[in-house]
Protein backbone atom coordinates (compact mmCIF):
# COMPACT_ATOMS: atom_id res chain seq x y z
CA UNK A 1 0.00 0.00 0.00
CA UNK A 2 1.26 3.75 -1.28
CA UNK A 3 2.44 5.85 1.49
CA UNK A 4 -0.42 8.98 2.25
CA UNK A 5 2.85 10.63 2.73
CA UNK A 6 4.68 9.59 -0.20
CA UNK A 7 4.24 10.94 -3.92
CA UNK A 8 3.00 8.44 -6.50
CA UNK A 9 6.61 8.94 -8.49
CA UNK A 10 8.23 7.47 -5.44
CA UNK A 11 6.61 3.79 -6.39
CA UNK A 12 8.77 0.91 -8.23
CA UNK A 13 7.00 0.78 -11.28
CA UNK A 14 6.35 -2.07 -13.75
CA UNK A 15 5.85 -2.21 -17.64
CA UNK A 16 1.87 -2.12 -16.57
CA UNK A 17 2.28 0.60 -13.68
CA UNK A 18 4.48 2.72 -16.26
CA UNK A 19 1.96 2.74 -18.86
CA UNK A 20 -1.28 3.15 -16.63
CA UNK A 21 0.99 6.14 -14.92
CA UNK A 22 1.36 7.05 -18.62
CA UNK A 23 -1.81 6.45 -20.47
CA UNK A 24 -3.85 10.03 -19.04
CA UNK A 25 -0.86 11.52 -20.86
CA UNK A 26 -1.20 9.60 -24.03
CA UNK A 27 -5.03 10.08 -23.68
CA UNK A 28 -4.58 13.95 -23.61
CA UNK A 29 -1.95 13.96 -26.26
CA UNK A 30 -4.72 12.16 -28.41
CA UNK A 31 -7.74 14.02 -27.50
CA UNK A 32 -5.49 17.71 -28.11
CA UNK A 33 -4.16 16.28 -31.25
CA UNK A 34 -7.73 15.18 -31.86
CA UNK A 35 -9.53 18.55 -31.46
CA UNK A 36 -6.38 20.41 -33.30
CA UNK A 37 -7.31 18.06 -36.25
CA UNK A 38 -11.20 18.60 -36.10
CA UNK A 39 -10.48 21.94 -36.74
CA UNK A 40 -9.03 21.13 -39.99
CA UNK A 41 -12.06 18.73 -40.75
CA UNK A 42 -14.25 21.36 -40.49
CA UNK A 43 -12.03 24.28 -42.05
CA UNK A 44 -11.94 21.90 -45.23
CA UNK A 45 -15.40 20.22 -45.04
CA UNK A 46 -17.46 23.77 -43.98
CA UNK A 47 -15.19 27.34 -44.97
CA UNK A 48 -13.04 25.19 -48.10
CA UNK A 49 -10.04 24.84 -49.36
CA UNK A 50 -8.77 28.20 -48.69
CA UNK A 51 -9.37 28.79 -45.52
CA UNK A 52 -7.46 24.75 -44.75
CA UNK A 53 -4.26 26.98 -46.38
CA UNK A 54 -4.95 30.18 -44.64
CA UNK A 55 -4.89 27.87 -41.25
CA UNK A 56 -1.63 26.09 -42.68
CA UNK A 57 -0.32 29.45 -43.61
CA UNK A 58 -0.64 31.10 -40.08
CA UNK A 59 0.13 27.67 -38.11
CA UNK A 60 3.81 28.96 -37.41
CA UNK A 61 2.98 31.94 -35.30
CA UNK A 62 0.32 29.81 -33.24
CA UNK A 63 3.21 27.65 -32.68
CA UNK A 64 5.20 29.81 -31.18
CA UNK A 65 3.18 30.21 -28.26
CA UNK A 66 2.81 26.53 -28.22
CA UNK A 67 6.61 26.14 -28.18
CA UNK A 68 7.12 29.06 -25.16
CA UNK A 69 4.61 27.05 -23.16
CA UNK A 70 6.16 23.44 -23.65
CA UNK A 71 9.32 24.96 -23.16
CA UNK A 72 8.42 26.12 -19.59
CA UNK A 73 6.05 23.24 -18.95
CA UNK A 74 8.78 20.53 -19.67
CA UNK A 75 11.64 22.64 -18.52
CA UNK A 76 9.68 23.53 -15.39
CA UNK A 77 7.90 20.18 -14.54
CA UNK A 78 11.60 18.78 -14.67
CA UNK A 79 12.75 20.80 -12.18
CA UNK A 80 9.87 21.07 -9.74
CA UNK A 81 9.54 17.37 -9.48
CA UNK A 82 13.23 17.11 -8.88
CA UNK A 83 12.66 19.22 -6.01
CA UNK A 84 9.90 17.02 -4.71
CA UNK A 85 11.95 14.18 -4.83
CA UNK A 86 14.76 15.77 -3.11
CA UNK A 87 11.88 16.74 -0.22
CA UNK A 88 11.80 20.80 -0.51
CA UNK A 89 7.86 20.71 -1.21
CA UNK A 90 7.91 24.62 -0.29
CA UNK A 91 10.41 25.40 -3.08
CA UNK A 92 8.38 23.12 -5.75
CA UNK A 93 5.25 25.22 -4.84
CA UNK A 94 6.70 28.59 -5.08
CA UNK A 95 8.51 27.51 -8.27
CA UNK A 96 5.48 26.12 -9.76
CA UNK A 97 3.50 29.43 -8.72
CA UNK A 98 5.88 32.00 -10.88
CA UNK A 99 6.10 29.88 -13.86
CA UNK A 100 2.82 29.41 -14.12
CA UNK A 101 2.50 33.17 -14.03
CA UNK A 102 5.75 33.42 -16.04
CA UNK A 103 3.51 31.17 -19.10
CA UNK A 104 0.91 33.62 -18.67
CA UNK A 105 2.69 37.05 -19.10
CA UNK A 106 4.83 35.60 -22.11
CA UNK A 107 1.52 34.38 -23.83
CA UNK A 108 0.07 38.00 -23.38
CA UNK A 109 3.70 39.62 -24.40
CA UNK A 110 3.89 37.47 -27.48
CA UNK A 111 0.01 38.02 -28.61
CA UNK A 112 0.38 41.84 -28.15
CA UNK A 113 3.87 41.74 -30.43
CA UNK A 114 2.21 39.97 -33.03
CA UNK A 115 -1.10 41.97 -32.80
CA UNK A 116 0.92 45.19 -33.43
CA UNK A 117 2.60 43.80 -36.54
CA UNK A 118 0.17 41.28 -38.37
CA UNK A 119 -0.13 42.10 -41.75
CA UNK A 120 3.77 41.73 -42.27
CA UNK A 121 3.78 38.84 -40.59
CA UNK A 122 1.38 37.47 -42.71
CA UNK A 123 3.28 38.19 -45.68
CA UNK A 124 6.28 36.63 -44.19
CA UNK A 125 4.62 33.12 -43.59
CA UNK A 126 3.35 33.67 -47.11
CA UNK A 127 -0.20 34.62 -47.04
CA UNK A 128 -1.43 35.93 -50.65
CA UNK A 129 -3.22 38.44 -51.57
CA UNK A 130 -6.40 36.55 -51.92
CA UNK A 131 -5.72 34.14 -48.33
CA UNK A 132 -4.82 37.87 -46.34
CA UNK A 133 -8.05 38.31 -45.10
CA UNK A 134 -8.90 34.70 -43.93
CA UNK A 135 -5.09 34.55 -42.36
CA UNK A 136 -5.66 37.51 -40.82
CA UNK A 137 -9.15 36.59 -39.68
CA UNK A 138 -7.79 33.13 -37.74
CA UNK A 139 -5.09 34.39 -36.39
CA UNK A 140 -5.85 37.62 -35.76
CA UNK A 141 -8.93 35.77 -33.07
CA UNK A 142 -6.74 33.60 -31.74
CA UNK A 143 -4.37 36.21 -30.37
CA UNK A 144 -6.77 37.38 -27.34
CA UNK A 145 -6.53 34.06 -26.08
CA UNK A 146 -2.59 33.01 -26.24
CA UNK A 147 -2.03 33.70 -22.37
CA UNK A 148 -5.13 30.49 -21.93
CA UNK A 149 -3.40 28.90 -23.81
CA UNK A 150 -0.10 28.68 -22.25
CA UNK A 151 -1.85 28.32 -19.31
CA UNK A 152 -3.25 25.24 -20.96
CA UNK A 153 -0.22 23.92 -21.68
CA UNK A 154 1.56 24.27 -18.30
CA UNK A 155 -1.08 23.05 -16.54
CA UNK A 156 -1.04 19.78 -18.79
CA UNK A 157 2.21 19.15 -17.52
CA UNK A 158 1.92 19.80 -13.68
CA UNK A 159 -1.18 17.85 -13.43
CA UNK A 160 1.45 14.94 -13.40
CA UNK A 161 4.27 16.14 -11.63
CA UNK A 162 1.25 16.69 -8.86
CA UNK A 163 0.77 12.95 -9.33
CA UNK A 164 -2.47 13.68 -11.01
CA UNK A 165 -2.45 12.99 -14.58
CA UNK A 166 -5.98 11.90 -15.29
CA UNK A 167 -6.57 15.45 -14.10
CA UNK A 168 -4.82 16.58 -17.41
CA UNK A 169 -6.84 14.02 -19.69
CA UNK A 170 -10.19 14.54 -17.82
CA UNK A 171 -10.21 18.46 -18.54
CA UNK A 172 -8.08 17.79 -21.94
CA UNK A 173 -11.78 15.57 -23.10
CA UNK A 174 -13.25 18.33 -21.72
CA UNK A 175 -11.72 20.54 -23.80
CA UNK A 176 -11.88 18.59 -26.80
CA UNK A 177 -15.65 18.03 -26.83
CA UNK A 178 -16.47 21.75 -26.62
CA UNK A 179 -13.92 22.68 -29.10
CA UNK A 180 -15.26 20.18 -31.68
CA UNK A 181 -19.24 21.10 -30.67
CA UNK A 182 -18.13 24.48 -30.80
CA UNK A 183 -16.32 23.73 -34.46
CA UNK A 184 -19.76 21.95 -35.44
CA UNK A 185 -22.28 25.14 -34.25
CA UNK A 186 -20.01 27.83 -35.60
CA UNK A 187 -19.12 25.98 -39.11
CA UNK A 188 -21.51 24.07 -39.65
CA UNK A 189 -24.71 25.91 -38.14
CA UNK A 190 -23.55 29.49 -37.83
CA UNK A 191 -21.81 29.55 -41.20
CA UNK A 192 -18.93 31.55 -39.10
CA UNK A 193 -16.08 30.54 -41.22
CA UNK A 194 -12.79 30.16 -40.59
CA UNK A 195 -12.74 32.73 -37.73
CA UNK A 196 -15.67 30.96 -36.08
CA UNK A 197 -12.88 27.61 -36.24
CA UNK A 198 -10.36 30.04 -33.98
CA UNK A 199 -12.95 31.00 -31.78
CA UNK A 200 -13.96 27.58 -31.28
CA UNK A 201 -10.45 26.75 -30.41
CA UNK A 202 -9.88 29.97 -27.98
CA UNK A 203 -13.01 29.12 -26.27
CA UNK A 204 -11.60 25.50 -25.56
CA UNK A 205 -8.38 26.60 -24.66
CA UNK A 206 -9.87 29.47 -22.04
CA UNK A 207 -11.98 26.30 -20.62
CA UNK A 208 -9.03 24.39 -19.96
CA UNK A 209 -6.86 27.16 -18.47
CA UNK A 210 -10.07 28.35 -16.30
CA UNK A 211 -10.26 24.68 -14.56
CA UNK A 212 -6.66 24.14 -14.40
CA UNK A 213 -6.20 28.00 -12.07
CA UNK A 214 -9.75 26.11 -9.88
CA UNK A 215 -7.85 22.61 -9.49
CA UNK A 216 -4.22 24.01 -8.70
CA UNK A 217 -5.93 26.40 -6.40
CA UNK A 218 -8.65 24.49 -4.18
CA UNK A 219 -8.09 20.71 -5.05
CA UNK A 220 -4.59 19.70 -6.39
CA UNK A 221 -2.20 17.26 -3.60
CA UNK A 222 1.14 19.07 -3.76
CA UNK A 223 1.03 21.74 -5.98
CA UNK A 224 -0.74 24.83 -5.20
CA UNK A 225 -0.62 28.29 -6.56
CA UNK A 226 0.56 30.79 -4.08
CA UNK A 227 2.39 33.59 -2.91
CA UNK A 228 5.85 34.12 -4.63
CA UNK A 229 8.64 35.80 -5.90
CA UNK A 230 10.33 36.24 -9.15
CA UNK A 231 12.96 34.22 -9.53
CA UNK A 232 15.15 34.81 -12.43
CA UNK A 233 17.46 31.85 -11.67
CA UNK A 234 14.38 29.56 -11.71
CA UNK A 235 13.06 31.02 -15.34
CA UNK A 236 16.78 30.73 -16.42
CA UNK A 237 16.83 26.74 -15.21
CA UNK A 238 13.31 26.11 -16.84
CA UNK A 239 13.59 27.62 -20.02
CA UNK A 240 17.39 26.16 -20.69
CA UNK A 241 16.44 22.54 -19.31
CA UNK A 242 13.13 22.66 -21.51
CA UNK A 243 14.78 24.36 -24.46
CA UNK A 244 14.61 21.43 -26.60
CA UNK A 245 10.91 21.17 -26.73
CA UNK A 246 10.88 25.08 -27.95
CA UNK A 247 13.06 23.97 -30.66
CA UNK A 248 10.71 21.01 -31.68
CA UNK A 249 7.89 23.36 -31.88
CA UNK A 250 10.01 26.44 -34.01
CA UNK A 251 11.29 23.79 -35.97
CA UNK A 252 7.38 22.29 -37.05
CA UNK A 253 6.70 25.89 -37.46
CA UNK A 254 9.98 25.97 -40.26
CA UNK A 255 9.08 22.83 -41.28
CA UNK A 256 5.55 23.56 -42.02
CA UNK A 257 6.86 27.43 -43.54
CA UNK A 258 9.29 25.34 -45.53
CA UNK A 259 6.84 22.38 -46.95
CA UNK A 260 4.15 24.95 -48.06
CA UNK A 261 6.99 26.65 -50.37
CA UNK A 262 8.69 23.89 -51.46
CA UNK A 263 5.08 21.54 -52.39
CA UNK A 264 3.60 24.30 -53.95
CA UNK A 265 6.90 24.65 -56.01
CA UNK A 266 6.42 20.82 -56.84
CA UNK A 267 2.25 20.05 -57.16
CA UNK A 268 0.81 23.61 -56.77
CA UNK A 269 -1.95 24.34 -54.62
CA UNK A 270 -2.92 20.37 -55.30
CA UNK A 271 0.46 19.93 -52.50
CA UNK A 272 -0.10 22.61 -50.36
CA UNK A 273 -3.30 21.03 -49.81
CA UNK A 274 -1.72 17.05 -49.59
CA UNK A 275 0.83 18.86 -46.62
CA UNK A 276 -1.45 19.93 -44.75
CA UNK A 277 -3.63 16.98 -44.64
CA UNK A 278 -0.34 14.76 -44.28
CA UNK A 279 1.07 17.34 -40.89
CA UNK A 280 -2.54 16.76 -39.94
CA UNK A 281 -2.25 13.04 -39.69
CA UNK A 282 1.40 12.94 -38.44
CA UNK A 283 0.44 14.69 -35.20
CA UNK A 284 -2.45 12.19 -35.00
CA UNK A 285 -0.43 8.87 -35.05
CA UNK A 286 2.37 10.05 -33.14
CA UNK A 287 0.83 11.70 -30.22
CA UNK A 288 0.81 8.16 -28.48
CA UNK A 289 4.60 8.70 -28.66
CA UNK A 290 4.86 12.12 -27.39
CA UNK A 291 2.17 10.98 -24.63
CA UNK A 292 4.17 8.54 -23.24
CA UNK A 293 7.09 10.19 -22.68
CA UNK A 294 5.26 13.50 -21.16
CA UNK A 295 3.65 11.34 -19.11
CA UNK A 296 7.15 9.35 -17.75
CA UNK A 297 9.14 12.13 -17.88
CA UNK A 298 8.31 13.26 -14.06
CA UNK A 299 9.08 9.70 -13.00
CA UNK A 300 12.48 10.02 -14.28
CA UNK A 301 13.12 13.57 -12.76
CA UNK A 302 11.68 12.53 -9.57
CA UNK A 303 14.43 9.22 -9.26
CA UNK A 304 17.10 11.32 -10.29
CA UNK A 305 16.57 13.93 -7.61
CA UNK A 306 16.69 10.91 -5.26
CA UNK A 307 19.79 9.78 -6.64
CA UNK A 308 18.29 6.16 -7.69
CA UNK A 309 20.61 5.40 -9.86
CA UNK A 310 19.49 1.61 -10.83
CA UNK A 311 16.51 2.73 -10.99
CA UNK A 312 16.93 4.75 -13.89
CA UNK A 313 18.67 2.50 -15.47
CA UNK A 314 15.66 -0.15 -15.45
CA UNK A 315 12.83 2.47 -16.54
CA UNK A 316 14.99 3.37 -19.44
CA UNK A 317 15.05 -0.33 -20.68
CA UNK A 318 11.47 -0.40 -19.98
CA UNK A 319 10.83 2.95 -21.66
CA UNK A 320 12.54 1.55 -24.86
CA UNK A 321 10.54 -1.42 -25.27
CA UNK A 322 7.16 0.52 -24.81
CA UNK A 323 8.89 2.65 -27.32
CA UNK A 324 9.83 0.23 -29.99
CA UNK A 325 5.98 -1.34 -29.84
CA UNK A 326 4.09 2.31 -30.19
CA UNK A 327 6.38 2.56 -33.15
CA UNK A 328 5.48 -1.21 -34.85
CA UNK A 329 1.62 0.09 -33.77
CA UNK A 330 1.81 3.60 -35.41
CA UNK A 331 3.62 2.63 -38.23
CA UNK A 332 0.62 -0.19 -38.70
CA UNK A 333 -2.06 2.08 -37.72
CA UNK A 334 -0.97 4.76 -40.84
CA UNK A 335 -0.97 1.73 -43.37
CA UNK A 336 -3.96 0.33 -42.57
CA UNK A 337 -5.89 3.96 -42.09
CA UNK A 338 -4.25 5.72 -44.60
CA UNK A 339 -7.15 6.15 -46.84
CA UNK A 340 -9.76 6.75 -44.01
CA UNK A 341 -8.02 9.40 -42.33
CA UNK A 342 -7.03 11.18 -45.78
CA UNK A 343 -10.85 10.73 -46.62
CA UNK A 344 -12.53 13.10 -43.65
CA UNK A 345 -9.94 15.98 -45.38
CA UNK A 346 -10.62 15.23 -48.60
CA UNK A 347 -14.20 13.39 -48.91
CA UNK A 348 -14.28 14.05 -52.95
CA UNK A 349 -11.54 12.06 -53.42
CA UNK A 350 -9.60 13.20 -57.11
CA UNK A 351 -6.28 13.90 -57.65
CA UNK A 352 -5.68 15.78 -54.78
CA UNK A 353 -6.04 12.33 -52.51
CA UNK A 354 -4.44 9.97 -54.98
CA UNK A 355 -1.49 12.45 -54.23
CA UNK A 356 -2.02 12.74 -50.61
CA UNK A 357 -1.80 8.86 -50.49
CA UNK A 358 0.92 8.49 -52.03
CA UNK A 359 2.68 11.04 -49.81
CA UNK A 360 1.68 9.69 -46.34
CA UNK A 361 2.54 6.36 -47.43
CA UNK A 362 6.57 7.15 -47.97
CA UNK A 363 5.88 10.09 -45.12
CA UNK A 364 4.96 7.16 -42.43
CA UNK A 365 8.43 5.06 -42.87
CA UNK A 366 9.26 7.74 -40.06
CA UNK A 367 6.52 6.05 -37.74
CA UNK A 368 9.38 3.58 -37.16
CA UNK A 369 12.14 5.61 -35.92
CA UNK A 370 10.52 8.77 -34.82
CA UNK A 371 9.59 7.83 -30.82
CA UNK A 372 13.11 7.02 -30.25
CA UNK A 373 13.95 10.16 -31.00
CA UNK A 374 10.86 11.76 -29.25
CA UNK A 375 11.89 9.97 -26.00
CA UNK A 376 15.61 10.76 -26.12
CA UNK A 377 14.73 14.54 -26.06
CA UNK A 378 11.96 13.86 -23.42
CA UNK A 379 14.69 11.93 -21.10
CA UNK A 380 17.18 14.35 -20.92
CA UNK A 381 15.11 17.01 -20.40
CA UNK A 382 13.93 15.12 -17.21
CA UNK A 383 17.48 14.27 -15.85
CA UNK A 384 17.96 18.56 -16.54
CA UNK A 385 20.08 18.16 -19.43
CA UNK A 386 18.91 21.02 -20.89
CA UNK A 387 21.81 20.60 -23.95
CA UNK A 388 21.85 17.15 -24.44
CA UNK A 389 17.69 17.12 -25.55
CA UNK A 390 18.30 20.28 -27.10
CA UNK A 391 21.01 19.00 -29.68
CA UNK A 392 18.48 15.86 -30.36
CA UNK A 393 15.55 18.01 -31.29
CA UNK A 394 17.78 20.22 -33.37
CA UNK A 395 19.60 17.44 -35.11
CA UNK A 396 16.14 15.85 -36.09
CA UNK A 397 13.34 18.69 -35.98
CA UNK A 398 15.18 21.30 -37.64
CA UNK A 399 18.59 20.45 -39.44
CA UNK A 400 18.12 16.84 -40.28
CA UNK A 401 14.31 17.85 -42.03
CA UNK A 402 15.52 21.19 -43.34
CA UNK A 403 18.61 19.74 -44.94
CA UNK A 404 16.91 16.45 -46.39
CA UNK A 405 13.70 19.08 -47.45
CA UNK A 406 16.21 21.05 -49.56
CA UNK A 407 18.50 18.00 -51.01
CA UNK A 408 16.34 14.92 -51.69
CA UNK A 409 13.85 17.10 -53.70
CA UNK A 410 16.62 17.98 -56.56
CA UNK A 411 17.32 13.76 -57.07
CA UNK A 412 14.06 12.26 -56.11
CA UNK A 413 11.16 14.93 -57.27
CA UNK A 414 8.19 15.52 -55.24
CA UNK A 415 9.12 11.65 -53.78
CA UNK A 416 11.85 13.40 -52.12
CA UNK A 417 9.64 16.16 -50.57
CA UNK A 418 7.43 13.02 -48.76
CA UNK A 419 10.89 11.35 -47.77
CA UNK A 420 12.55 13.96 -45.90
CA UNK A 421 10.85 13.29 -42.61
CA UNK A 422 12.07 9.60 -42.65
CA UNK A 423 15.85 10.31 -43.87
CA UNK A 424 15.55 13.18 -40.83
CA UNK A 425 14.90 10.61 -38.53
CA UNK A 426 17.08 7.99 -39.37
CA UNK A 427 20.36 10.25 -39.12
CA UNK A 428 18.91 11.66 -35.86
CA UNK A 429 18.55 7.91 -34.37
CA UNK A 430 22.21 7.33 -34.68
CA UNK A 431 22.95 10.28 -32.02
CA UNK A 432 20.01 9.22 -30.19
CA UNK A 433 21.63 5.63 -29.55
CA UNK A 434 24.90 7.18 -28.90
CA UNK A 435 23.69 9.46 -26.50
CA UNK A 436 21.67 7.12 -24.82
CA UNK A 437 24.48 4.60 -24.12
CA UNK A 438 26.83 7.46 -22.72
CA UNK A 439 23.94 7.95 -20.26
CA UNK A 440 23.49 4.75 -19.40
CA UNK A 441 26.89 4.33 -18.96
CA UNK A 442 27.55 7.29 -16.38
CA UNK A 443 24.15 6.07 -14.48
CA UNK A 444 25.79 2.72 -14.05
CA UNK A 445 28.91 4.55 -12.80
CA UNK A 446 26.76 7.17 -10.81
CA UNK A 447 25.35 3.98 -9.09
CA UNK A 448 28.77 2.41 -8.03
CA UNK A 449 30.23 5.50 -6.49
CA UNK A 450 26.95 6.77 -4.93
CA UNK A 451 25.32 3.47 -3.46
CA UNK A 452 21.75 4.22 -2.08
CA UNK A 453 18.78 2.38 -1.12
CA UNK A 454 16.10 2.06 -3.36
CA UNK A 455 12.97 2.77 -0.44
CA UNK A 456 9.86 2.05 -2.88
CA UNK A 457 6.10 2.96 -1.54
CA UNK A 458 3.66 0.01 -2.80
Amino acid sequence: MQNSNSTPLAQRFTIFSLLRFAAPSIGMMLVISLYTVTDGIFIGRYAGASALAASNIVYPAINLIFGLAIMLASGGSALVAKNLGEGQKEAATRRFSFLTAAGAGIGLALALAIGLFLAPILHFLGASDTLLAECRSYLGTMLPFFPMAALMVIFNAFYIADGRPIQGFIVSVLSGVTNAALDYVFLAHMELGIYGAALATGLADLLAAVIGLVYFTHFSRTLRLTAFQAESAVLHAACSNGISELVTQLSVGIVTFLFNIITFHWAGEAGVAAISVILYAEMLLTSILMGFTNGVAPIFSYNFGARRHAELTRLLKLSLGVIMSFSLLSFIMARLLAQPLIRLFLPDGGSTFALTLTGFLLFSLSFLLVGFNIFASGFFTALSDGKTSALLSFARNLAGIVIFLLMLPRFLGLEGVWLAVPAADAAALLLTLSCLKSENQTLQRQKKAFPKREDFSY
